[in-house]
């Protein structure tokens, strides 16, 4: 169905067939997005089918062998060390706050795909989709407790309006491996599949929804999300939070004890 690609950019590849556009997510999503011209690229060619009216549903689908906890750590070490300068990091979060936007809001109807070792980036994503698919064997992984971090992209938002506020303090205080199996007991995704039929699952997902009249489809999400100012309060003091944090002596003790902890050197 997605033999040919529609379009490429450095954080995905986008493939076509009718109504449905599949995004397929590439690896080192982070550094990529930090780099101001692979952001800014990235967004056009967002906007340019999230603005189509003859797309419905939009697939996003996680790549394959993400390393979860040591991706995370890795890309602040170079934070640390001077090596990804403050000025890129701002210019992460803000692509960072924009895309959480845009996928909560947008006038599509989102899935997201995912599987492996999935840290709260990714979960945030997730999150802000409308329906969420999990491989069997994966992991959500909290790894901004390692390095005295706060986690970005919204989940103090949407954790609180799944789980109820409890649940999503306990969920963001944990630091073992949330599995796929907990992960749907606590509706944090809609279904649990195989690895090897987790694109397929996705795409009869979307043709589903596509026979839905677009009217039905997108006034429900439109009223579901009334709450959006809420998400960018969030968005925004995260933001704040973690430029102050990166910035202290505590955070390059931090980072330097958890590169030793686990095995990782600059």
């Amino acid at each position: 169905m997605f033999d040919n690609r529609n379009g490429d950019t450095p954080i995905f590849s986008c493939y076509r067939s009718g109504a449905i556009v599949l995004l397929k997510l590439k690896d080192n999503l982070l550094n990529a997005i930090s780099n101001i011209e692979t952001n800014e690229l990235m967004f056009d060619y967002f906007k340019r089918f999230t603005s189509d009216p003859s797309v419905k549903v939009i697939i996003l689908l996680g790549v394959k062998g993400k390393k979860g906890h040591n991706e995370y750590i890795e890309f602040y070490q170079k934070v640390a060390n001077g090596t990804l300068s403050y000025h890129k990091l701002e210019r992460l979060y803000h692509a960072v706050n924009q895309f959480i936007r845009k996928l909560a809001t947008v006038n599509k109807y989102v899935i997201h795909a995912d599987r492996g070792q999935i840290d709260t980036l990714f979960l945030s994503m997730a999150l802000a989709c409308d329906y969420r698919i999990l491989a069997t064997g994966s992991v959500y992984q909290n790894p901004y407790h390692s390095i005295g971090l706060v986690p970005k992209g919204g989940l103090a938002y949407f954790l609180p309006r799944i789980t109820g506020s409890a649940a999503a303090s306990k969920f963001l205080l944990r630091k073992d491996d949330i599995t796929a199996k907990e992960a749907l007991g606590l509706k944090l995704v809609d279904r649990i599949v195989p690895p090897d039929r987790l694109e397929e699952e996705a795409v009869k997902m979307a043709q589903s929804m596509v026979d839905i009249p677009s009217e039905t489809l997108f006034g429900i999400k439109k009223l579901l999300n009334l709450s959006v100012d809420e998400l960018n309060r969030v968005l925004e003091v995260e933001s704040i939070e973690l430029r102050r944090i990166v910035r202290s002596e505590e955070f390059r003790t931090d980072v330097d004890g958890a590169a030793e902890k686990f095995g990782l050197r600059y």
